[in-house]
């Protein structure tokens, strides 16, 4: 079984975030997906299965610590890898079937790499923080707070907490205390921080050990609160940064359709074609 690392919302290899694609993941159990991620260190991985049709795949995204429902950087990644496996025309189509989602894909190639962009649909607005919870999760990451905006849980497909903060209180997040119950309560899995007049942000994992070096799934979601807030206009791209206090400087293009629907795109680089030697059966 042949998997390939890829570097997604990057212009370079070795910049945007990194991925690991398994593109024919037949026969691989659920345990076995868990701990390959784990053994790749990536910061998500993504396992494929064909479809009904030449263009269409199953998709299973896992990263160290679980499997996710929805995320945007692997599905970015996948769709370019299966254009470079499948396609010798310079664009392409693509549908991925995740556990509770379906995604439509375009890509082309661009240089050395693709571009990738996905559908996201609309987005769904939850809960708006008071001062009092504002305050709190600020507080969570010693992040200085951008007074001017409320924090609102925004989805896509995985639901963030956007949490607008001012520029030094970005370079200078933490994440300092476990926040799953407090965000279980508001209906969100993530925090996004976001500096809104640089279209910059940061992300972590649940257990604010590892941030993300560019966010797909979160997005999405900044894109249609920027356009709710009257900030951007609905059918005019804009980028946003992320991942420049890792040292991976990558750029998210975005942009919310007339009818409200939410387009997230980025390059993609191909840097690595591996083959794993044990069987599926001896993964299980």
């Amino acid at each position: 079984m042949d998997y390939w690392q890829v570097d997604v919302f990057a212009e370079r290899v070795l910049a945007g975030n990194g991925l690991a694609v398994f593109p024919a993941a037949c026969g691989l159990s659920t345990t076995a997906m868990q701990g390959l991620t784990r053994e790749l260190r990536q910061f998500e991985s993504i396992f494929l299965e064909q479809g009904a049709s030449p263009r269409s795949f199953s998709a299973r995204v896992f990263t160290v610590e679980e499997e996710l429902p929805f995320a945007g950087h692997p599905i970015l990644g996948a769709a370019a890898l299966l254009h470079h496996l499948h396609a010798i025309e310079d664009s392409a189509a693509w549908e991925l079937q995740l556990p509770n989602k379906r995604v439509s894909i375009a890509t082309r190639r661009e240089g050395k790499g693709f571009y990738a962009e996905m559908d996201q649909g609309q987005a769904e607005f939850g809960q708006t923080l008071d001062e009092q919870m504002a305050a709190a999760f600020a507080a969570a990451f010693g992040s200085e707070r951008d007074h001017r905006y409320l924090p609102q849980v925004v989805s896509t497909g995985l639901p963030y907490l956007l949490l607008p903060v001012t520029p030094a209180g970005l370079a200078a997040a933490k994440q300092r205390q476990l926040l799953d119950d407090d965000l279980a309560r508001l209906g969100a899995a993530f925090v996004f921080l976001l500096d809104v007049d640089a279209r910059e942000g940061r992300t972590w994992d649940p257990l604010g050990v590892v941030e993300d070096v560019a966010t797909g799934s979160a997005a999405g979601p900044v894109a249609a609160w920027l356009v709710a807030q009257g900030l951007e206009q609905r059918d005019q791209p804009f980028a946003l940064a992320q991942g420049r206090f890792l040292d991976r400087p990558s750029r998210l293009d975005v942009r919310v359709t007339r009818d409200g629907r939410v387009q997230v795109g980025g390059s993609v680089q191909l840097l690595a074609h591996a083959h794993l030697l044990p069987s599926p059966e001896e993964l299980a």
